[in-house]
This record gives structure tokens, sequence and C-alpha cells, in this order.
């Protein structure tokens, strides 16, 4: 009778902490969806603020054309695959090049300097979600009981904005270290 007792407080025990996970799992998933519409939305951002730049600022000629040529191929690109990583990587070289050409206190540095930033926050946070959501993932009741479902799973955005390193922001280190 005990062993029944025990196996049915096990099972319960069990059943608790399945759900539980379940819950964060989900929880987790959802954060990632909402950090990667953030990101998104930030690289957006910065495509346009890069076209304003090659429309407006007074740049070397080959400049302007790697800046509206990386900026058109960022603003078609959709979702936050290889294939964007790729475009967004050479949207931060043409910022590098273009951003050596600009005053360092003129409004269009500034203007970048505060895109890049957000940018950079966004794909933090982002590939923070995907570390906790795939963390959640590997764990043993999540594989054995398929608490996953269908979702896709998550994989970080890694983009070379250490390129563009106009912004202190990016330098500094945290105030915690």
């Amino acid at each position: 009778m005990a062993l029944y007792i025990a196996a049915a407080v096990a099972a319960v025990l069990l059943a608790v902490y399945a759900s539980w996970t379940a819950r964060r799992l989900d929880r987790l998933h959802a954060r990632v969806d909402a950090a990667a519409a953030a990101l998104d939305e930030q690289l957006a951002q910065r495509a346009e603020t890069a076209a304003r730049l090659a429309q407006r600022a007074d740049l070397p000629r080959a400049a302007v054309t790697d800046l509206a040529k990386a900026a058109v191929g960022v603003a078609d690109a959709v979702g936050l695959g290889h294939d964007r990583e790729t475009l967004e990587n050479a949207l931060s070289r043409a910022l590098q090049d273009a951003s050596a050409s600009l005053s360092p206190n003129g409004a269009e540095t500034a203007g970048i300097i505060d895109v890049v930033t957000r940018v950079s926050f966004a794909r933090r946070f982002h590939n923070d979600a995907v570390r906790d959501a795939l963390a959640v993932r590997r764990r043993w009741v999540v594989r054995l009981l398929h608490l996953a479902g269908h979702a896709a799973r998550p994989s970080y955005f890694e983009m070379d904005d250490t390129a563009l390193a106009i912004s202190d922001v990016a330098a500094a280190s945290a105030p915690y270290d």
C-alpha cells in the first residue's frame, strides 16, 4: 500500500513539475517572439536611417553607393535568418565607412549612434531570450515529455556590430562587472 502511495505522490509531483516547466517554456517562447519583433523593428529603423544618411549627408560617392545598396538590401529582407545576418553585416560595414567621413558632432552622427545603440540592445535582449529558452528546452523533462511541442527551435541572431564602434555604450563594460 505504501508503495502505491509513494508512486502516486511521485506521479503528482512529476505532473506539477512538468506543468510548471511547460508554462515557463511557453512564456520563454513568447519572450523570444517579442524580442525578435523588437529586433526586427530596430533593424528596419537602422536601414531607414542609413537610407536617409545616403540621401542627405555629404559623403564620398562610393560611400553613398555602398550605403544605399546595403540599406535597400536590408529593407527587402524578411525574418531573422542567416541571409538577414549577412545583409546586416554589409550594412554595418557601409555605415562604418560612411561614419568615417562624417563630423563627430554632427546630427547625422548622433542619429547613427542612437540607432546603432538601440540595435545592439535589441540584439542582446533577443539573444538572452533565446539562451534562456534553449536552456529550458535542454531539460530532461522537456525532452522526455516533448513539452516544446512543434514550436520552432529559437536561434541566435549574430551580426557584427563591433565593426561599428562609434558608440561609447558598446565599448563600455557593465557597471556591475
